[in-house]
């Protein structure tokens, strides 16, 4: 953390005074004062700032297990004795009449328990344990007029995000790690906390979960700003949100379409024994429709997406080391996003009609669905055909979209019958409301594992504001046959 300017210091010096229980402002003052080579009030600063030096600096304080009240006794009794030995050596100096001495300033009856603004500097060995901020005068500040702190990011910077572990002991320092260390990230780094439920990471809770956000300087991690959007987790004033939000929104949509697009890539090759050469190869008109449409974005990650796929599988294979695709994932700038990179599942819950599409332990989306109660068969299927407008029809008894389990007479698709859903008044398939139905169908590729179960996920439905789309660039219809589905 760089604060080379004197009014750096006086602004975190003020701001802790204002705010004593802001453990990152305490570590960005400590940074600072230990870049002035005044490591007694640093290391008050650090031990003020708790787990967040521990997470920062990926170390515990050496002096963090000390008693602060004995380490205090002994420091005062220190400096009691300099200031005897100071008077000493000035009445002797007085007495045999030297012309130049060096006056030492009286402590002038000030209690010992200062602030770390006030807080003598007991050299770059960092050995004093200073009390607790709050009880006596501090040095004069202003008052008014002090910008936001930390100052808002730039929301068109490059940004690499990642989720932390919900069972992390320590989520900012893994936020830390993974956006402030190695040496090809990002400048930008966003750290969000998904809710969970049962086991499940929610996946559009990640606005709602923001954690903070890390800008790196010219000398990296050891320059870098860090702000801190969560004051539980910070124990602060959570700073302006703003940019983090839109960087996150734009990131979001960019990671769907990787979901979706290495799906794609892991089912076509699983069905047809080879990888596709071009997005070209999964958008194609019915019945080989692997994917429902085309987007800019897919075509700008088919070559990272498909090289990642391919490390993923090398990885499965025994004796395989960990892809470094998969670890420095070039679409994320580098960083670990932390999320899985398992191909998307689609979940039904018959216990409570809904549907979810997932990777690994996050829903991405949770929808309410018709179901036919015990003539909705349970087990494992797959998509073996998606087709739009079945019969000919957006508005008949299969709705806009269908899509066929393993070849049998059971679909997912729509209805003209919209009260029906969240009951069970079906034949057998599953049913959704249109606009589920479509946005389902453009994330759900060719082949794509359903699984029919029931007290699994969670009644809470999970659909974001803005619906993924693709734009469609094949024809998916099939005139030539009449669906019968079991509706």
């Amino acid at each position: 953390m760089r604060m080379e300017e004197h009014s750096d210091i006086e602004y975190l010096k003020q701001y802790v005074r204002l705010h004593p229980d802001n453990r990152m402002a305490w570590y960005l003052l400590g940074r600072a004062y230990l870049q002035q080579g005044k490591g007694g009030k640093a290391n008050y600063c650090f031990l003020q700032a708790g787990d967040i030096y521990e997470a920062y600096e990926r170390k515990r304080h050496p002096l963090a297990d000390a008693a602060p009240r004995q380490a205090l006794e002994q420091w005062n009794r220190g400096r009691q004795r300099r200031r005897v030995a100071k008077r000493a050596v000035l009445l002797a100096v007085m007495l045999i009449g030297l012309v130049a001495f060096a006056p030492a300033a009286p402590d002038g009856g000030r209690s010992a328990e200062r602030t770390a603004a006030d807080a003598p500097d007991s050299g770059s060995g960092g050995s004093a344990v200073m009390p607790a901020a709050g009880s006596a005068e501090d040095e004069d500040a202003p008052a008014s007029g002090r910008q936001t702190f930390p100052p808002a990011a730039d929301a068109n910077r490059p940004t690499a995000v990642h989720a932390v572990d919900p069972a992390a002991e320590s989520p900012i320092g893994e936020a830390l790690e993974a956006l402030l260390y190695g040496a090809r990230l990002p400048a930008r780094g966003i750290a969000v906390r998904l809710d969970t439920r049962g086991g499940w990471r929610l996946w559009n809770s990640a606005a709602d979960g923001l954690l903070l956000e890390a800008e790196r300087g010219e000398a990296g991690a050891a320059e870098a700003v860090v702000r801190m959007f969560d004051p539980e987790a910070c124990g602060c004033e959570p700073a302006d949100a703003s940019g983090a939000i839109s960087a996150l929104e734009e990131w979001a949509r960019a990671r769907e379409h990787w979901w979706v697009l290495r799906s794609a890539i892991r089912r076509y090759a699983e069905a047809t024994g080879e990888w596709p050469a071009s997005p070209d190869d999964l958008i194609r008109p019915y019945p080989d429709n692997w994917l429902a449409g085309d987007s800019p974005v897919l075509r700008e990650w088919f070559g990272p997406a498909a090289e990642a796929e391919r490390q993923a599988l090398k990885s499965s294979e025994p004796g395989a080391d960990a892809p470094e695709a998969e670890a420095l994932a070039v679409w994320n700038a580098g960083a670990d996003d932390g999320l899985p990179a398992a191909p998307l599942e689609i979940i039904v819950d018959k216990a409570n009609h809904r549907l979810a599409l997932v990777s690994g332990n996050v829903i991405l989306r949770n929808y309410e669905v018709g179901l036919g109660g015990d003539r909705t068969p349970e087990g494992t299927f797959h998509i073996s055909e998606k087709v739009r407008n079945p019969n000919g029809r957006a508005d008949g008894e299969y709705g806009s979209r269908g899509m066929t389990l393993s070849d049998t007479d059971y679909a997912i698709h729509g209805t003209n019958e919209p009260d029906s859903i969240g009951k069970d008044e079906s034949l057998g398939c599953i049913r959704m409301a249109r606009e589920d139905l479509e946005e389902l169908y453009d994330m759900t590729p060719l082949g794509t594992r359903v699984t029919i179960t029931s007290g699994v996920l969670p009644d809470e439905v999970s659909i974001p504001a803005g619906r993924f789309r693709l734009e469609p660039a094949q024809d998916e219809t099939n005139p030539g046959k009449v669906y019968r589905w079991l509706k």
